[in-house]
């Protein structure tokens, strides 16, 4: 979760510099290349922006994410399309990044955003929600990331909650590798993101950023209003490795929150 342009007031991304940038920072392991930064002590999300002049948006940027959905001041939306998913079984290919549980697609799946189609590139999981509703925090949120043919982003964002046991998730978490760095591929064992999805696709949409370094405001964020579930064990197994990996929120300002 990782110089937009837009058609009206809502946003769509047109720098060709993202092909050099945006993979490095959504899709690639990084953790071995980049300074050191994490979610707490003095390489936390307040020092980010000091760890390297490239993360200085972090500290000093305008758009962004995550942030606290206010529910009754959210507009409905009335020029942005649904969110449709064109997902496919793609072989397991799960990496620990350092910082998280980065699960890679094999690039044919696609989502159907505003109208604009995208390519899933990577989905991966916050312990503690990173965007919070009315003040809410879930106890996870998976970020689903998706790039279009000229470098454009799309994050689609779902919050996990404790309750029945989700049997896709077990795929995932039974397969985490334990060190960072290290990686599980498997062409036994496939997985299909549309599982991810809740059945209802109502969403929360908003202009933001990549929220972890170097925090570049490249992202049209599409947050899923109703939460999937895991049981309290497998939040438990998640918890094993990966614990409150989530920035606080951030300043809405000047932008807007629509919902569908």
């Amino acid at each position: 979760m990782q110089q937009f342009l837009r058609k009206g007031s809502l946003a769509v991304v047109t720098a060709g510099l993202l092909c050099a940038t945006t993979l490095s920072a959504v899709e690639v392991d990084h953790s071995h290349h980049e300074p050191h930064w994490g979610y707490d002590g003095t390489t936390g999300p307040k020092d980010w922006g000091k760890i390297k002049p490239e993360f200085e948006r972090c500290t000093h940027g305008d758009r962004q994410s995550p942030i606290d959905i206010a529910t009754d001041t959210a507009a409905k939306a009335g020029v942005v399309d649904g969110v449709f998913v064109s997902y496919t079984n793609a072989p397991l290919n799960i990496v620990n990044n350092g910082h998280t549980i980065q699960v890679n697609s094999d690039g044919k799946s696609t989502a159907l955003l505003d109208g604009k189609e995208f390519t899933l590139v990577q989905f991966h999981f916050h312990e503690g929600s990173e965007h919070t509703v009315d003040g809410k925090r879930y106890p996870m949120e998976v970020h689903l990331v998706h790039q279009s043919e000229v470098g454009e982003l799309a994050v689609i964002g779902v919050f996990i909650d404790i309750g029945k046991p989700n049997t896709f998730l077990k795929k995932v978490f039974d397969n985490m590798p334990l060190k960072e760095g290290d990686r599980k591929v498997s062409d036994t064992i496939t997985l299909n993101a549309k599982d991810l999805l809740p059945t209802d696709k109502g969403f929360y949409h908003y202009l933001g950023s990549l929220t972890t370094p170097p925090c570049t405001q490249i992202v049209e964020w599409y947050v899923m209003k109703e939460p999937i579930t895991i049981s309290k064990e497998q939040h438990e197994q998640f918890r094993k490795l990966y614990q409150n990996t989530y920035r606080p929120t951030q300043e809405l300002g000047t932008r807007k929150v629509l919902h569908k």
